[in-house]
């Protein structure tokens, strides 16, 4: 029996390929010219501060009013619902400004410094003329009560067009930030 070349790829697709590298702690990089890695310190998120996670999102006018925006906040709160619920973690979003509520849990202010935003589906039919995904943000990892910071990690991943189909898209790559993110919270 032969297999028609597109089923091919797109097993390919969903079943190979390398994990998505996040590089942590790395200060004015851009998805062009990342820079040297800084070395990182762990947050350290209070265990009673483990059991909730609000997601704010925010960053410059240019990457909240750019077109996709909402569809990338939705890639972020789906991800990290999904993450949340795997950890036993209550989880919710607020979709205006970051601010502290009146409960114990952990406010993640994510600032998007900048992304290109890249689905699966246009990889696997557009191949290496869809270009690059990436993602450089910045987490504050705050107390949801009162606002005061844990602490901060910049994540920042990218991919390249020439991995073909086998490149991390935009959901991989919110996923591995998801992982690293929801680590840090488990890890007090």
């Amino acid at each position: 029996m032969k297999v028609p070349m597109a089923a091919t790829l797109v097993a390919l697709a969903v079943l190979g390929g390398c994990a998505t590298k996040v590089d942590k702690g790395v200060q004015g990089a851009s998805a062009a010219t990342p820079a040297p890695m800084a070395p990182s310190q762990p947050v350290k998120v209070p265990a009673i501060s483990a059991k909730k996670v609000v997601l704010a999102m925010s960053g410059p006018k240019t990457v909240t009013e750019a077109k996709d925006w909402s569809n990338f906040k939705e890639e972020w709160r789906a991800t990290f619902a999904d993450h949340a619920k795997a950890a036993g973690i209550t989880f919710s979003v607020q979709d205006d400004a970051a601010r502290p509520t009146p409960a114990d849990g952990t406010l993640l202010k994510v600032y998007v410094n900048d992304y290109r935003m890249v689905g699966i589906g246009q990889r696997i039919f557009l191949g290496v003329m869809t270009g690059n995904a990436y993602i450089d943000a910045k987490v504050q990892f705050a107390n949801l009560n009162t606002g005061e910071a844990f602490g901060s990690q910049t994540y920042n991943t990218s991919s390249s067009a020439w991995e073909g189909v086998f490149g991390k898209m935009t959901p991989q790559q919110v996923d591995a930030i998801a992982t690293e993110v929801f680590g840090e919270i488990k890890n007090h």
